[in-house]
Order: C-alpha cells, then structure tokens, then sequence
C-alpha cells in the first residue's frame, strides 16, 4: 500500500467547486482535461522522465476496536512514477513503493517488533508495491483507475477539488481501490504547491509535498486477525529531483535489499500489483 500517493496512485472523483482565492489567470478546472493535467503535474510529470520519486515519513498506530490509538512504529518510505502516455489521451501511471519501519522512541530502522497487543515479537516485512506496463492506474478525463481493474469500475468525468490560497494551491483527493479489499479502508490526502509555478503553463512537473491519514486492516506480520481494529497510518512527503536525493541510511538499505524497486524496467512483467 502506497502512503501518501502516496499515494495518490488511485484517486477517486470528489465533487467540489474551486474554492479559495482564485487568480484571474487559473486554468478551468470545471473541465476534467484540466484536472487530469493538472492532476499529473502534481503526483508526477508530464515530461517524459525515467523516473519522478517522492520521500516521505510518519507514524503507524494500533487501532483497537473504539479505544484511543496507540502510535505504534515510525515509517519511512518512497514512492516513484513513471508516466507513460497512452493512444487514446490516457495516461498510464506506474509506481514503486518500498516502505521501512523505525523504533518509535530511538529511530532506527527495525526488522522486528515486540507486539503490545500480543505479546510475540514479530518480523516487520517492509511494505512493497512494483508495477510494471498494464499493471499501473489509467488517469484519464473519466477517472483514476488500476489499469487490471478499468472494466470493474465506471467511468466518472475527473473533476477534483481544488483550493487556492495567496502563494500556494492545494489538491484534496482520496484513493479509489480496486473492488473486492477488505475493510475498513481509505485514504485521504492532500498535495501542494506553490501557486507561481502551478499557474505556469510551461512547467511540465511542480515541486509538490503532500500529506495523508490512512485507514487500513492489519498488516499480515502483525498476526492480529482475530483482534478488532485496524491501523492508522499519517504521513507527509515531498518530491524529488532524483531518487539519489533520498536520505542516506533509507537509499543505502534500497539499493542493498530491493535494488530493483530505485528503477523502472519496462520490458518487464512483475507480475499482478497486490492491493491487499
């Protein structure tokens, strides 16, 4: 599961005017064209980039039944997009994603954890996702959606809702996931960037962050199946120039554990995108 973009990988249709402080000069984003441009311009590029990453942080928290949630454990991840235009005006989108776990208290990178709820000590597998070509979303005038799941879920025109302040533009948005997940499940996210380089037409990618609260079940290494609740996550981010801009330490465990998720190979199949 992809934080934050995170993301944003598969953005549901949220109805709303243009709110805020709107420059005379602001592209018409009544019309899903403009949506969907500006939509890529924020998560991604529309350059022809080999890679566009972002970095994010957070905290991970126990949520047990109705009770008050625990934070649990720091995350620390990366996601990366290629985007890769398609024959009918789409756009297909594929993403990387590789998230570590760190202690909650001294910070440093953790393989395992102590369950409170539980009692055992558990082996923290670091969260993945690897997409390759057909196995990405279609962002297109009609929605955002897995490209494997395009004919499950309906067309919807790609309206977005959209705030303007004084130097910056922001874009609330919320992941549609494919049918058939279990529960609860969700993803409410906001991106940013400044309203200079948003309102120049010219720039083909913005320097945006962004920040996300995520609902989702227990992660499988957990072994909470039988406990009521689910997690909580919260993260924020921002994007890169280059996916060697990630913090030291994180882009030294990438290249030595999953140096395949730092690059795109597109004569690859990975295989089905797992969402659970």
């Amino acid at each position: 599961m992809g934080l934050g973009l995170a993301t944003v990988l598969a953005s549901n249709n949220i109805k709303s005017v243009v709110t805020g402080s709107i420059p005379n000069s602001a592209p018409d984003l009544s019309l899903p064209v403009n949506n969907l441009m500006n939509l890529i311009r924020m998560q991604a590029s529309l350059g022809n980039e080999d890679q566009v990453p972002w970095y994010y942080n957070g905290t991970l928290y126990f949520q047990k039944g109705s009770e008050q949630p625990i934070p649990m454990i720091k995350i620390e991840g990366m996601e990366s997009y290629k985007v890769i235009s398609q024959e009918d005006g789409s756009y297909e989108i594929l993403g990387n994603m590789l998230t570590f776990f760190r202690d909650l208290d001294s910070g440093d990178i953790i393989r395992e954890f102590k369950n409170p709820f539980t009692g055992e000590v558990n082996a923290i597998l670091p969260n993945i996702r690897r997409a390759s070509i057909g196995r990405g979303l279609n962002i297109s005038t009609m929605g955002v959606r897995p490209t494997s799941f395009i004919e499950k879920m309906p067309d919807d025109p790609l309206i977005l809702d959209w705030t303007f302040g004084p130097k910056a533009v922001w874009l609330h948005n919320q992941t549609a996931y494919p049918p058939g997940l279990s529960a609860p499940r969700m993803q409410r996210m906001t991106m940013f960037a400044p309203l200079k380089e948003f309102l120049d037409k010219d720039l083909l990618s913005l320097s945006a962050t962004f920040t996300s609260t995520v609902l989702m079940p227990w992660l499988p290494w957990m072994g909470m199946d039988d406990i009521e609740g689910h997690t909580l996550w919260h993260a924020a981010g921002v994007k890169l120039e280059s996916i060697d801009q990630l913090p030291e330490e994180y882009y030294k465990r990438m290249m030595e554990d999953y140096p395949e998720l730092s690059r795109f190979n597109l004569k690859e199949d990975t295989g089905p995108v797992i969402y659970e």
